[in-house]
Protein backbone atom coordinates (compact mmCIF):
# COMPACT_ATOMS: atom_id res chain seq x y z
CA UNK A 1 0.00 0.00 0.00
CA UNK A 2 1.37 3.29 -0.64
CA UNK A 3 2.60 5.30 1.98
CA UNK A 4 0.44 8.61 1.28
CA UNK A 5 -2.83 5.90 1.37
CA UNK A 6 -1.88 4.25 4.97
CA UNK A 7 -1.18 7.47 5.91
CA UNK A 8 -4.90 9.10 5.19
CA UNK A 9 -6.00 5.52 6.75
CA UNK A 10 -4.62 5.74 9.62
CA UNK A 11 -5.53 9.55 10.57
CA UNK A 12 -7.86 8.75 13.66
CA UNK A 13 -12.11 9.75 12.97
CA UNK A 14 -14.18 12.49 13.27
CA UNK A 15 -16.21 12.95 16.09
CA UNK A 16 -20.29 12.96 14.90
CA UNK A 17 -21.40 16.51 16.33
CA UNK A 18 -24.49 17.45 17.72
CA UNK A 19 -26.71 19.16 15.09
CA UNK A 20 -27.18 22.67 15.07
CA UNK A 21 -30.10 25.50 12.98
CA UNK A 22 -32.47 22.82 13.77
CA UNK A 23 -30.83 20.55 11.77
CA UNK A 24 -31.53 18.54 8.05
CA UNK A 25 -34.86 20.60 8.04
CA UNK A 26 -33.07 23.67 8.67
CA UNK A 27 -30.53 23.03 6.42
CA UNK A 28 -33.40 22.32 3.87
CA UNK A 29 -34.87 25.80 4.90
CA UNK A 30 -31.99 27.62 4.43
CA UNK A 31 -31.26 26.38 0.93
CA UNK A 32 -34.73 27.34 -0.52
CA UNK A 33 -35.75 30.28 1.59
CA UNK A 34 -32.47 32.32 2.28
CA UNK A 35 -32.60 32.64 -1.68
CA UNK A 36 -36.01 33.51 -1.69
CA UNK A 37 -35.80 36.20 1.19
CA UNK A 38 -33.08 37.89 -1.33
CA UNK A 39 -35.58 37.74 -4.59
CA UNK A 40 -38.68 39.00 -2.15
CA UNK A 41 -36.40 42.13 -1.10
CA UNK A 42 -35.68 42.90 -4.76
CA UNK A 43 -39.14 42.32 -6.14
CA UNK A 44 -41.10 43.68 -3.47
CA UNK A 45 -38.96 47.12 -2.65
CA UNK A 46 -38.81 48.62 -6.54
CA UNK A 47 -39.92 52.16 -8.07
CA UNK A 48 -42.56 50.30 -10.35
CA UNK A 49 -44.76 48.67 -8.07
CA UNK A 50 -43.77 50.57 -4.81
CA UNK A 51 -42.12 49.42 -1.52
CA UNK A 52 -43.73 47.37 -0.64
CA UNK A 53 -45.73 47.31 -3.68
CA UNK A 54 -49.41 48.35 -3.72
CA UNK A 55 -50.87 45.95 -6.18
CA UNK A 56 -50.43 42.17 -5.09
CA UNK A 57 -52.25 41.05 -8.27
CA UNK A 58 -50.74 37.96 -9.59
CA UNK A 59 -49.31 38.38 -13.01
CA UNK A 60 -48.06 42.47 -12.54
CA UNK A 61 -44.69 41.34 -12.98
CA UNK A 62 -43.55 41.60 -9.92
CA UNK A 63 -43.09 38.02 -9.21
CA UNK A 64 -42.97 36.75 -12.57
CA UNK A 65 -43.43 32.66 -13.07
CA UNK A 66 -43.71 31.94 -9.70
CA UNK A 67 -47.34 30.80 -8.75
CA UNK A 68 -49.03 30.54 -5.57
CA UNK A 69 -50.08 26.80 -5.68
CA UNK A 70 -47.96 25.02 -3.52
CA UNK A 71 -48.35 21.78 -5.77
CA UNK A 72 -46.88 23.57 -8.43
CA UNK A 73 -43.84 25.14 -5.98
CA UNK A 74 -41.17 23.01 -7.47
CA UNK A 75 -41.98 23.59 -11.34
CA UNK A 76 -42.50 27.35 -10.84
CA UNK A 77 -39.64 28.27 -8.44
CA UNK A 78 -37.04 26.81 -11.25
CA UNK A 79 -39.48 28.66 -13.69
CA UNK A 80 -38.77 31.63 -11.86
CA UNK A 81 -35.25 31.06 -11.20
CA UNK A 82 -35.13 30.98 -14.71
CA UNK A 83 -36.64 34.16 -15.58
CA UNK A 84 -34.30 36.08 -13.60
CA UNK A 85 -31.20 34.62 -15.64
CA UNK A 86 -29.11 37.75 -16.97
CA UNK A 87 -26.15 36.27 -19.18
CA UNK A 88 -24.57 39.55 -18.76
CA UNK A 89 -24.92 39.88 -15.40
CA UNK A 90 -23.07 37.05 -14.57
CA UNK A 91 -20.41 37.46 -16.92
CA UNK A 92 -19.99 40.54 -15.01
CA UNK A 93 -20.26 38.71 -11.87
CA UNK A 94 -17.76 36.12 -12.75
CA UNK A 95 -15.34 38.77 -13.82
CA UNK A 96 -15.53 40.72 -10.64
CA UNK A 97 -14.60 36.88 -9.21
CA UNK A 98 -11.90 36.25 -11.43
CA UNK A 99 -10.18 40.11 -10.76
CA UNK A 100 -10.28 39.52 -7.15
CA UNK A 101 -9.01 36.50 -7.16
CA UNK A 102 -5.86 37.73 -9.25
CA UNK A 103 -5.77 40.38 -7.02
CA UNK A 104 -5.04 38.20 -4.16
CA UNK A 105 -2.12 37.08 -5.17
CA UNK A 106 -0.84 40.03 -7.34
CA UNK A 107 -0.94 42.66 -4.92
CA UNK A 108 1.39 43.03 -2.13
CA UNK A 109 0.65 42.05 1.28
CA UNK A 110 1.90 40.78 4.67
CA UNK A 111 1.43 36.83 5.78
CA UNK A 112 0.20 37.00 9.66
CA UNK A 113 -0.57 34.02 11.72
CA UNK A 114 -4.36 32.83 12.70
CA UNK A 115 -5.44 32.03 15.85
CA UNK A 116 -6.18 28.27 17.05
CA UNK A 117 -8.92 26.29 14.67
CA UNK A 118 -11.09 24.54 16.22
CA UNK A 119 -11.49 21.37 13.55
CA UNK A 120 -11.08 17.90 14.18
CA UNK A 121 -9.19 15.43 11.97
CA UNK A 122 -5.11 16.21 12.33
CA UNK A 123 -2.96 18.60 11.16
CA UNK A 124 -1.72 18.03 7.71
CA UNK A 125 2.31 18.55 8.87
CA UNK A 126 2.22 17.44 12.24
CA UNK A 127 -1.24 15.63 13.15
CA UNK A 128 -1.27 17.87 16.30
CA UNK A 129 -5.02 18.78 16.52
CA UNK A 130 -5.00 20.65 19.43
CA UNK A 131 -2.51 23.26 18.01
CA UNK A 132 -3.55 23.81 14.81
CA UNK A 133 -2.81 27.41 12.76
CA UNK A 134 -2.59 28.48 9.50
CA UNK A 135 -1.17 31.52 8.28
CA UNK A 136 -2.63 34.25 5.46
CA UNK A 137 -2.17 37.02 3.80
CA UNK A 138 -3.56 40.12 4.23
CA UNK A 139 -3.81 42.73 1.17
CA UNK A 140 -8.09 43.22 1.00
CA UNK A 141 -8.04 46.99 1.39
CA UNK A 142 -5.39 47.40 -1.38
CA UNK A 143 -7.68 45.58 -3.46
CA UNK A 144 -10.49 47.69 -2.21
CA UNK A 145 -8.43 50.92 -3.36
CA UNK A 146 -7.14 49.91 -6.28
CA UNK A 147 -11.49 49.22 -7.20
CA UNK A 148 -11.79 52.69 -6.21
CA UNK A 149 -8.90 54.22 -8.33
CA UNK A 150 -10.67 52.41 -11.14
CA UNK A 151 -14.06 53.17 -10.61
CA UNK A 152 -13.12 57.25 -10.33
CA UNK A 153 -11.74 56.95 -13.85
CA UNK A 154 -14.02 55.79 -15.20
CA UNK A 155 -16.61 57.98 -13.61
CA UNK A 156 -14.23 60.86 -14.84
CA UNK A 157 -14.12 59.58 -18.60
CA UNK A 158 -17.52 58.00 -19.30
CA UNK A 159 -19.36 59.67 -16.30
CA UNK A 160 -22.19 57.31 -14.53
CA UNK A 161 -23.52 55.43 -17.64
CA UNK A 162 -21.16 52.01 -17.32
CA UNK A 163 -22.88 52.18 -13.30
CA UNK A 164 -26.14 52.39 -14.46
CA UNK A 165 -25.74 48.43 -15.09
CA UNK A 166 -25.30 47.67 -11.62
CA UNK A 167 -29.16 48.91 -11.04
CA UNK A 168 -31.00 47.97 -13.92
CA UNK A 169 -29.27 44.47 -14.11
CA UNK A 170 -29.82 43.97 -10.12
CA UNK A 171 -31.91 40.73 -10.06
CA UNK A 172 -29.50 39.35 -12.41
CA UNK A 173 -26.67 39.90 -10.29
CA UNK A 174 -28.55 38.19 -7.70
CA UNK A 175 -29.13 35.04 -9.78
CA UNK A 176 -25.40 35.36 -11.01
CA UNK A 177 -24.36 35.25 -7.18
CA UNK A 178 -26.59 32.41 -6.67
CA UNK A 179 -24.89 30.48 -9.18
CA UNK A 180 -22.03 30.85 -7.68
CA UNK A 181 -22.64 29.84 -5.03
CA UNK A 182 -24.05 26.75 -5.21
CA UNK A 183 -20.98 26.25 -7.61
CA UNK A 184 -18.77 26.75 -5.27
CA UNK A 185 -20.58 24.94 -1.99
CA UNK A 186 -20.63 21.75 -4.52
CA UNK A 187 -16.92 22.06 -5.43
CA UNK A 188 -15.58 22.65 -1.42
CA UNK A 189 -18.10 19.87 -0.22
CA UNK A 190 -16.71 17.16 -2.96
CA UNK A 191 -13.19 18.78 -2.26
CA UNK A 192 -13.56 17.88 1.46
CA UNK A 193 -13.81 14.19 1.29
CA UNK A 194 -10.37 14.19 -1.09
CA UNK A 195 -6.86 13.77 0.96
CA UNK A 196 -4.98 16.30 1.05
CA UNK A 197 -1.43 16.50 -0.76
CA UNK A 198 0.10 14.92 1.96
CA UNK A 199 -2.26 12.11 1.73
CA UNK A 200 -4.41 12.76 4.64
CA UNK A 201 -7.42 13.63 6.36
CA UNK A 202 -8.78 17.18 5.76
CA UNK A 203 -9.41 19.07 8.84
CA UNK A 204 -13.37 18.88 9.23
CA UNK A 205 -15.51 21.48 11.22
CA UNK A 206 -16.99 19.95 14.23
CA UNK A 207 -21.06 20.92 13.02
CA UNK A 208 -20.59 19.58 9.47
CA UNK A 209 -19.51 16.03 9.71
CA UNK A 210 -22.62 14.33 10.91
CA UNK A 211 -22.61 12.06 7.76
CA UNK A 212 -25.95 13.73 6.46
CA UNK A 213 -25.56 15.14 3.11
CA UNK A 214 -27.47 17.82 2.77
CA UNK A 215 -26.81 19.26 6.73
CA UNK A 216 -23.24 18.91 6.09
CA UNK A 217 -23.57 20.66 2.75
CA UNK A 218 -25.09 23.45 3.99
CA UNK A 219 -22.94 24.28 7.39
CA UNK A 220 -19.71 23.09 6.13
CA UNK A 221 -17.17 20.08 6.03
CA UNK A 222 -14.00 21.08 5.87
CA UNK A 223 -12.78 24.15 8.15
CA UNK A 224 -10.60 25.34 5.73
CA UNK A 225 -10.84 24.61 2.27
CA UNK A 226 -7.43 25.35 1.06
CA UNK A 227 -4.57 24.37 -1.45
CA UNK A 228 -1.50 25.30 -2.85
CA UNK A 229 -1.01 27.53 -5.96
CA UNK A 230 2.66 27.80 -5.31
CA UNK A 231 5.22 26.62 -4.01
CA UNK A 232 5.20 29.23 -1.69
CA UNK A 233 1.42 29.99 -1.90
CA UNK A 234 -1.48 28.86 -0.46
CA UNK A 235 -4.80 29.98 -1.23
CA UNK A 236 -7.52 29.69 1.69
CA UNK A 237 -11.24 29.77 -0.18
CA UNK A 238 -13.10 30.45 2.96
CA UNK A 239 -10.66 33.27 3.92
CA UNK A 240 -10.99 35.03 0.42
CA UNK A 241 -14.55 34.62 0.32
CA UNK A 242 -14.85 36.01 4.23
CA UNK A 243 -14.32 39.24 3.48
CA UNK A 244 -13.55 40.33 -0.09
CA UNK A 245 -16.64 39.68 -2.43
CA UNK A 246 -19.32 40.47 -0.42
CA UNK A 247 -18.30 43.87 1.58
CA UNK A 248 -16.16 44.62 -1.78
CA UNK A 249 -19.20 44.25 -3.74
CA UNK A 250 -21.60 46.21 -1.39
CA UNK A 251 -19.24 49.08 -1.70
CA UNK A 252 -19.47 48.70 -5.81
CA UNK A 253 -23.41 48.05 -5.25
CA UNK A 254 -23.81 51.17 -3.32
CA UNK A 255 -22.07 53.02 -5.79
CA UNK A 256 -23.95 52.22 -8.71
CA UNK A 257 -27.62 53.06 -7.11
CA UNK A 258 -25.60 56.55 -5.53
CA UNK A 259 -24.77 56.91 -9.75
CA UNK A 260 -28.35 55.58 -10.26
CA UNK A 261 -29.99 58.88 -8.03
CA UNK A 262 -27.73 61.18 -10.23
CA UNK A 263 -28.92 60.12 -13.39
CA UNK A 264 -32.75 60.11 -11.84
CA UNK A 265 -32.43 63.44 -9.90
CA UNK A 266 -29.51 65.10 -10.71
CA UNK A 267 -27.81 65.48 -7.62
CA UNK A 268 -27.46 62.97 -4.86
CA UNK A 269 -29.17 63.80 -1.68
CA UNK A 270 -27.77 63.74 1.93
CA UNK A 271 -29.54 60.23 3.03
CA UNK A 272 -27.84 58.48 -0.58
CA UNK A 273 -24.39 60.51 1.22
CA UNK A 274 -25.18 59.61 5.18
CA UNK A 275 -25.65 55.88 3.54
CA UNK A 276 -22.33 55.43 1.18
CA UNK A 277 -20.56 57.33 3.92
CA UNK A 278 -21.37 55.23 6.77
CA UNK A 279 -21.46 51.75 4.79
CA UNK A 280 -18.60 52.44 3.28
CA UNK A 281 -16.87 53.43 6.18
CA UNK A 282 -17.66 50.20 7.93
CA UNK A 283 -15.87 48.07 5.17
CA UNK A 284 -12.50 49.96 5.02
CA UNK A 285 -12.82 49.75 9.22
CA UNK A 286 -13.12 45.98 8.40
CA UNK A 287 -10.42 45.70 5.72
CA UNK A 288 -8.15 47.73 7.63
CA UNK A 289 -8.29 45.61 10.71
CA UNK A 290 -8.70 42.68 8.11
CA UNK A 291 -6.24 40.14 10.75
CA UNK A 292 -9.06 40.91 13.16
CA UNK A 293 -11.48 38.15 11.63
CA UNK A 294 -9.05 34.98 12.28
CA UNK A 295 -10.01 35.25 15.63
CA UNK A 296 -13.66 35.10 14.62
CA UNK A 297 -15.95 31.73 15.02
CA UNK A 298 -16.28 31.86 11.10
CA UNK A 299 -12.65 31.26 10.82
CA UNK A 300 -11.91 28.93 13.93
CA UNK A 301 -15.01 27.13 14.30
CA UNK A 302 -17.48 27.15 11.33
CA UNK A 303 -17.25 24.49 8.31
CA UNK A 304 -17.11 26.53 4.95
CA UNK A 305 -20.43 25.35 3.03
CA UNK A 306 -23.46 26.78 1.64
CA UNK A 307 -24.50 28.85 4.74
CA UNK A 308 -21.19 30.95 4.66
CA UNK A 309 -20.94 31.25 1.02
CA UNK A 310 -24.61 32.49 0.43
CA UNK A 311 -24.06 34.38 3.29
CA UNK A 312 -20.67 36.22 1.91
CA UNK A 313 -21.60 35.88 -2.08
CA UNK A 314 -25.04 36.91 -2.07
CA UNK A 315 -26.86 37.80 1.10
CA UNK A 316 -24.42 40.35 2.47
CA UNK A 317 -23.47 42.27 -0.89
CA UNK A 318 -27.48 41.99 -2.18
CA UNK A 319 -29.57 42.15 0.73
CA UNK A 320 -27.09 44.99 2.73
CA UNK A 321 -27.30 47.42 -0.16
CA UNK A 322 -30.95 47.30 0.26
CA UNK A 323 -31.08 51.28 1.59
CA UNK A 324 -28.73 52.86 -1.20
CA UNK A 325 -31.32 50.69 -3.63
CA UNK A 326 -34.71 52.13 -1.63
CA UNK A 327 -33.34 55.42 -1.96
CA UNK A 328 -32.40 55.33 -5.71
CA UNK A 329 -35.82 55.17 -5.94
CA UNK A 330 -37.28 56.51 -3.42
CA UNK A 331 -35.19 59.57 -2.64
CA UNK A 332 -35.05 61.31 0.70
CA UNK A 333 -34.05 64.53 1.78
CA UNK A 334 -32.91 64.92 5.35
CA UNK A 335 -33.71 67.35 7.60
CA UNK A 336 -30.92 68.31 10.39
CA UNK A 337 -32.64 66.91 13.20
CA UNK A 338 -32.87 63.47 11.02
CA UNK A 339 -29.50 63.82 10.24
CA UNK A 340 -28.05 64.78 13.69
CA UNK A 341 -29.75 61.77 14.84
CA UNK A 342 -28.33 59.54 11.97
CA UNK A 343 -24.89 60.99 12.67
CA UNK A 344 -25.06 59.74 16.57
CA UNK A 345 -26.73 56.60 16.32
CA UNK A 346 -23.97 56.07 13.96
CA UNK A 347 -21.19 57.44 15.78
CA UNK A 348 -22.44 55.49 19.01
CA UNK A 349 -22.55 52.45 17.78
CA UNK A 350 -18.89 52.79 16.23
CA UNK A 351 -17.59 53.68 19.19
CA UNK A 352 -18.63 50.76 21.47
CA UNK A 353 -17.94 48.69 18.25
CA UNK A 354 -14.43 49.28 18.06
CA UNK A 355 -13.66 50.45 21.27
CA UNK A 356 -14.61 47.20 22.79
CA UNK A 357 -12.99 45.05 19.60
CA UNK A 358 -9.62 46.55 20.23
CA UNK A 359 -10.02 46.15 24.12
CA UNK A 360 -10.39 42.43 23.20
CA UNK A 361 -7.88 42.13 21.12
CA UNK A 362 -5.30 43.96 22.75
CA UNK A 363 -5.54 42.07 25.69
CA UNK A 364 -5.10 39.11 24.34
CA UNK A 365 -2.02 39.97 21.95
CA UNK A 366 -0.70 41.61 24.00
CA UNK A 367 -1.43 40.02 28.14
CA UNK A 368 -2.27 40.95 30.70
CA UNK A 369 0.67 42.47 32.07
CA UNK A 370 1.53 44.84 29.11
CA UNK A 371 1.47 48.99 29.68
CA UNK A 372 -1.68 49.19 27.42
CA UNK A 373 -3.57 46.80 29.68
CA UNK A 374 -3.08 48.38 33.09
CA UNK A 375 -5.80 48.30 35.31
CA UNK A 376 -8.14 45.48 33.40
CA UNK A 377 -9.48 43.41 35.77
CA UNK A 378 -9.76 39.35 34.75
CA UNK A 379 -10.13 36.34 36.42
CA UNK A 380 -8.04 32.95 35.77
CA UNK A 381 -9.66 29.83 34.34
CA UNK A 382 -8.31 26.48 35.08
CA UNK A 383 -7.78 25.95 31.26
CA UNK A 384 -5.22 29.02 31.81
CA UNK A 385 -7.51 31.29 29.98
CA UNK A 386 -8.59 34.96 30.81
CA UNK A 387 -11.68 36.81 31.17
CA UNK A 388 -11.66 40.13 31.01
CA UNK A 389 -14.29 41.21 33.74
CA UNK A 390 -13.83 45.25 33.66
CA UNK A 391 -13.52 47.74 31.05
CA UNK A 392 -15.90 47.06 28.00
CA UNK A 393 -16.15 43.40 28.77
CA UNK A 394 -17.35 43.65 32.63
CA UNK A 395 -20.40 45.45 31.06
CA UNK A 396 -21.91 42.88 28.75
CA UNK A 397 -20.66 39.92 27.57
CA UNK A 398 -20.79 40.47 23.89
CA UNK A 399 -21.17 44.49 24.48
CA UNK A 400 -19.58 44.86 20.75
CA UNK A 401 -22.62 43.00 18.97
CA UNK A 402 -24.56 46.15 20.52
CA UNK A 403 -22.56 48.42 18.90
CA UNK A 404 -22.65 46.61 15.74
CA UNK A 405 -26.57 46.54 15.83
CA UNK A 406 -26.88 50.27 16.37
CA UNK A 407 -24.23 51.05 13.37
CA UNK A 408 -26.82 48.58 11.41
CA UNK A 409 -29.76 51.15 12.49
CA UNK A 410 -28.30 54.06 11.77
CA UNK A 411 -27.90 52.54 7.90
CA UNK A 412 -31.70 52.63 7.96
CA UNK A 413 -32.46 55.53 9.39
CA UNK A 414 -32.19 57.84 6.55
CA UNK A 415 -34.50 55.90 4.40
CA UNK A 416 -37.38 57.80 6.80
CA UNK A 417 -40.39 55.59 8.23
CA UNK A 418 -42.56 55.61 4.96
CA UNK A 419 -41.68 51.52 4.59
CA UNK A 420 -40.43 49.19 7.09
CA UNK A 421 -38.56 47.08 4.38
CA UNK A 422 -35.78 49.29 4.55
CA UNK A 423 -35.43 48.36 8.31
CA UNK A 424 -35.44 44.39 7.10
CA UNK A 425 -31.30 44.64 7.97
CA UNK A 426 -31.28 45.85 11.68
CA UNK A 427 -34.23 43.67 11.84
CA UNK A 428 -32.52 40.43 10.76
CA UNK A 429 -29.21 41.17 12.32
CA UNK A 430 -30.87 41.52 15.60
CA UNK A 431 -31.79 38.03 15.10
CA UNK A 432 -28.30 36.97 13.79
CA UNK A 433 -26.74 38.58 16.97
CA UNK A 434 -28.82 36.97 19.13
CA UNK A 435 -28.17 34.03 18.24
CA UNK A 436 -24.66 33.94 17.69
CA UNK A 437 -24.55 35.35 20.89
CA UNK A 438 -26.38 31.58 22.38
CA UNK A 439 -23.65 29.51 20.42
CA UNK A 440 -20.70 31.43 22.00
CA UNK A 441 -22.46 31.24 25.16
CA UNK A 442 -22.47 27.21 24.45
CA UNK A 443 -19.26 27.49 23.17
CA UNK A 444 -17.70 29.49 26.24
CA UNK A 445 -19.91 26.82 28.96
CA UNK A 446 -18.61 23.55 27.05
CA UNK A 447 -14.78 25.44 26.95
CA UNK A 448 -14.89 26.48 30.33
CA UNK A 449 -17.55 24.72 32.30
CA UNK A 450 -17.93 25.99 35.93
CA UNK A 451 -15.70 29.06 35.33
CA UNK A 452 -18.12 30.32 32.79
CA UNK A 453 -20.67 30.05 35.58
CA UNK A 454 -19.02 32.40 38.06
CA UNK A 455 -17.97 34.50 34.90
CA UNK A 456 -21.50 35.02 33.87
CA UNK A 457 -22.38 35.83 37.59
CA UNK A 458 -19.64 38.48 37.71
CA UNK A 459 -20.82 40.17 34.44
CA UNK A 460 -24.32 39.19 34.22
CA UNK A 461 -25.55 41.43 31.44
CA UNK A 462 -25.01 39.36 27.72
CA UNK A 463 -25.76 42.38 24.69
CA UNK A 464 -27.21 45.80 26.30
CA UNK A 465 -26.48 46.52 29.66
CA UNK A 466 -29.19 46.68 32.20
CA UNK A 467 -31.73 45.03 29.50
CA UNK A 468 -30.67 42.03 27.99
Amino acid sequence: MPAKVASFRRTPPNPKPEYEFLGPPGAVGMLTVLPLITYGLYFNCRAEFGCPPLNWTKGDGYWPALDTNFANYPRDLLGFFLSTWDREAFDLYSYFMVFLFVCYFVIPGHVVEGAVVGGVGGSPLTKDRSNYKLKYKVNALRTLMLIGVLAVATLMTKGVEPFLFLHSHFVGLITASLVWTFGLSIFVYIWSFLPDENGQEKILACGGNTGNMIYDFVLGRELNPRFSASPNSTFDIKYFIELRPGLIGWVILNFGMACQQWHNLGRITNSMVAVLAFETFYVVDSLWNESSVLTTMDITTDGFGFMLANGLLTWLPMNYSLQARFLAAFPVDMSVAHTMIVIATQCVGYYIFRNANLQKDTFRRYGADAPQNKGLKYMETASGSKLLISGWWGTARHINYFGDWLMALAWSLPCGLSSPIPYFYPIYFAVLLIHREFRDEEKCHKKYGKDWDKYCEIVRWRIIPYIY
